[in-house]
């Protein structure tokens, strides 16, 4: 099994911003001994990841800020959940050596291992082991949030702050597609990031013609939470974009508009990264 953690823009090793870019969700890989436990089909689980987010946040960055992006498949170990965020009996045996404190993801079957996709039907024809989780979660788990720990900590120590931008994809098929909502910015209501960083970013999106919405119904996972303390000079917010504005759901290939998405997002990055000085003094 592979580690779940690839940093892009550190070929060098050196840290040039504080400004730190995620996609937790972008992974593809699955292990081996997942498919013979399968119920559903791949492509089914193919619908809940965010496809090609790492390339459309990566590109033209002036300060070449780091990107952290997941390896391992969401469907398979899902990162921006605690690592303890499961039920205890949908494993047989149980897991081991960690103490489960389900949320109300756990208990719809979407926690840190999913065992349900996204149509509600299970993923597996069978309960997994508590033995091979424990073993998923100490790979893709601990691998990610090792590497993201280093990276903020190494920001916090050379800048005194780090911002971190959690980038995700939502479903045109809800409520947001509906409502033409192009951005959702989450920051766990008011929690998770200095508000002038926020109102900047929302601006910037907006000025690219992006129709963006605070907090719903999105409004900042376990990532955004757990790194977000302002202040402590750690800020972090989440970034959901509409999937119809730069892919075709079904096919997961690049729209049309994909180059042109890009350049916005690089733009509001851009433009972020130059005034977030003034933003947090």
């Amino acid at each position: 099994m592979i580690e779940n953690n690839q940093v892009i823009n550190f070929e060098d090793k050196i840290l040039k911003s504080s400004l730190i870019l995620s996609s937790p969700h972008s992974g593809v890989y699955y292990p081996d001994d997942f498919f013979s436990l399968l119920k559903t089909d791949v492509s089914e689980l193919k619908q809940i990841e965010d496809s090609l987010v790492d390339q459309l946040i990566s590109g033209n960055l002036d300060k070449k800020n780091l990107i952290l992006k997941a390896v391992w498949s969401r469907s398979v170990v899902d990162v921006n959940r605690a690592k303890n965020d499961f039920n205890y009996n949908d494993f047989e045996p149980p897991i081991e050596h960690i103490s489960s404190k389900p949320t109300k993801y756990s208990r719809s079957g979407i926690g840190v291992i999913p065992i349900k996709c996204g149509m509600g039907e299970s993923i597996y024809n069978t309960k997994l082991s508590g033995e091979l989780a424990k073993e998923w979660l100490d790979v893709a788990w601990t691998t990610y949030h090792q590497t993201l720990i280093e990276l903020l900590q190494k920001a916090h120590t050379n800048f005194g702050h780090y911002i971190l931008f959690d980038f995700h994809s939502m479903p045109s098929t809800s409520e947001n597609l509906n409502n033409k909502i192009d951005i959702v910015l989450g920051d766990c209501h008011g929690k998770s990031i200095h508000p002038k960083c926020i109102d900047f970013l929302e601006n910037e999106l907006t000025k690219q013609g992006l129709k963006v919405r605070r907090n719903s119904p999105y409004s900042g996972g376990y990532i955004t939470e757990f790194y977000g303390k302002p202040k402590e000079n750690k800020h972090a917010i989440q970034i959901e974009i509409n999937r119809s504005i730069y892919l075709n759901e079904k096919t997961r290939q690049k729209s049309s508009n994909f180059d042109n998405c890009k350049l916005k997002l690089n733009t509001a990055i851009n433009n972020f990264e130059k005034n977030k000085h003034n933003l947090l003094n």
